[in-house]
């Protein structure tokens, strides 16, 4: 008989997010804020994973608290970058804060046991990525 093999287990959410945390405060506005959007993802899987009773509260909290705290270091990162129009840094800056901002209520909702709370806060989440994107293609698009 074959030996069964396990799916993924839950660690491997925990060691994403200890890798996408442990980026260096000396990276680009483009590496912010693709960890930014990677991060942000990471956080709307976690969610779905609790909402579908897949991901126990203690872990899911866990994973979205660090979600949250890598988003606001991007944010202030993004934010300080001496790089690219001050308007349009702010713009992608406020876009990274947006997401960490739904990932802490995301969090306190996953604590408080709440799922339509939870469930708001994803689709506040989702709707940031979109707003991340369109600011990541303004920074970056040459100026006509």
């Amino acid at each position: 008989m074959l030996p069964t093999v396990a799916p993924p287990s839950r660690a491997f959410l925990p060691l994403l997010a200890l890798a996408l945390a442990s980026c260096s405060s000396s990276e680009t506005v483009d590496e912010q804020s693709k960890l930014a959007a990677s991060t942000a993802q990471a956080a709307v899987l976690v969610s779905d994973a609790w909402l579908s009773g897949a991901a126990p509260s203690r872990y899911a909290s866990s994973a979205l608290q660090s979600f949250a705290e890598t988003l606001a270091d991007a944010s202030r990162q993004v934010g300080s970058a001496a790089t690219g129009e001050p308007t349009k840094r702010d713009t992608l800056a406020a876009a990274v804060s947006r997401l960490s901002n739904a990932a802490k209520r995301a969090e306190g909702a996953v604590d408080a046991e709440q799922h339509a709370q939870a469930g708001e806060a994803q689709k506040e989440l989702r709707a940031a990525q979109d707003d991340l994107a369109t600011a990541y293609r303004q920074y970056f698009s040459p100026d006509r």
